[in-house]
């Protein structure tokens, strides 16, 4: 067997408590789609400087965009450095109708007035507040320079997908690095069973944290300057019946199920965690009210919510690292993949997956 094969070995479904979804993904919850823009170019500017482009985006599509309708939604933000826009709004109002875009720093305006532009493209009455979270490539990336624009961005939204997710050095993951080694795209998914009743709940992950403290890595460069503004950035999706108080109360405990790890202690890095429910749509098709069939779970049941987030959030950071192929970026900067006795004492460090 591979590497790959080896470690899937170990975490195989029983190592939890909750089985996997189908296609261990984000997708594996019904309307879900997920596309990616993966940009990798080697260029030369007016002076002969060689400049390394390696950036992208990835793009969460919670329901059929084409449909006037929102999600309930809501965000725990731990540190928080990203640049989120449409937070405001979402944290209010706790409502979400436009996809969920994670790309660079640079590149937030531009995504933000694509969401805008897809949604004229489908006629749609309001596709308002664009949602973009930043994260901070510029280890590998040289920001300089962008090659994303409004098209293709749009183009990612047209073509993305209901299979299973491509995770590692893809989309924004390219840029990416945790924990010292390369770091980028993850997904997870976990079946759970509230009040007899199958419910899906997917994860996908940006992760680009972890640097202040490399594992074994030198000293010097783990105090390099863009070392500071590491990242996790989360997306839950369910297709349990959540209302506001307890999708916030769910993403907050979702977090804190990653505090006891000891690489997160005394970190500077910031968490971003956004849940959204598939479920108690509410449809803007007619004028008037917003209208919806309401449904509520009991709180009770909220403690195996979390339980299956936190199981699929640890896969989905593993999956990150373990999928990410090495790359070579700005400076002569090259990140591996993690080794695997490195992999190992990381997964004993988060307690493996349970």
């Amino acid at each position: 067997m591979n590497k790959r094969e080896r470690i899937d070995a170990e975490m195989k479904p029983d190592a939890g408590k909750f089985l996997r979804g189908k296609k261990n993904s984000i997708t594996d919850i019904k309307g879900v789609k997920v596309g990616h823009l993966t940009v990798n170019k080697d260029i030369k500017n007016e002076s002969k400087e060689k400049i390394l482009i390696r950036t992208g985006l990835t793009a969460v599509l919670p329901y059929q965009m084409e449909k006037e309708m929102r999600l309930f939604t809501g965000i725990f933000i731990l540190r928080g450095k990203n640049e989120i826009t449409g937070y405001e709004v979402t944290d209010d109002f706790c409502y979400l109708n436009s996809p969920i875009v994670i790309t660079n720093s640079f590149n937030v305006g531009r995504a933000y007035n694509a969401i805008l532009s897809y949604g004229f493209s489908l006629n749609r009455a309001e596709i308002w507040p664009p949602f973009v979270i930043s994260v901070n490539d510029s280890y590998l990336n040289d920001m300089r320079k962008s090659f994303l624009d409004e098209k293709g961005v749009m183009n990612v939204f047209q073509n993305a997908s209901n299979s299973k997710v491509e995770e590692g050095s893809i989309g924004i993951g390219l840029g990416l690095r945790a924990f010292g080694w390369k770091g980028g795209i993850g997904t997870s998914s976990r079946i759970l069973y509230l009040g007899n009743k199958q419910f899906t709940l997917g994860v996908l992950v940006a992760s680009n944290y972890g640097n202040h403290k490399p594992l074994e890595k030198s000293e010097t460069e783990s105090n390099s300057t863009e070392s500071g503004d590491g990242s996790l950035v989360i997306i839950v999706g369910v297709d349990i019946s959540l209302v506001p108080y307890q999708i916030k109360q769910i993403t907050s405990s979702l977090v804190a199920s990653l505090s006891p790890v000891s690489i997160l202690k005394n970190c500077s890095d910031s968490i971003t965690c956004v849940l959204f429910s598939t479920a108690n749509p509410m449809s803007m098709e007619k004028e008037g009210p917003l209208s919806y069939d309401f449904q509520l779970i009991d709180d009770s049941l909220l403690e195996n919510i979390t339980l299956a987030g936190s199981e699929a959030i640890k896969e989905a950071i593993f999956n990150s690292l373990l999928k990410a192929a090495p790359v070579q970026g700005k400076l002569g900067r090259k990140i591996e993949t993690i080794p695997e006795n490195k992999f190992n004492k990381l997964l004993n460090e988060f307690g493996g997956i349970a």
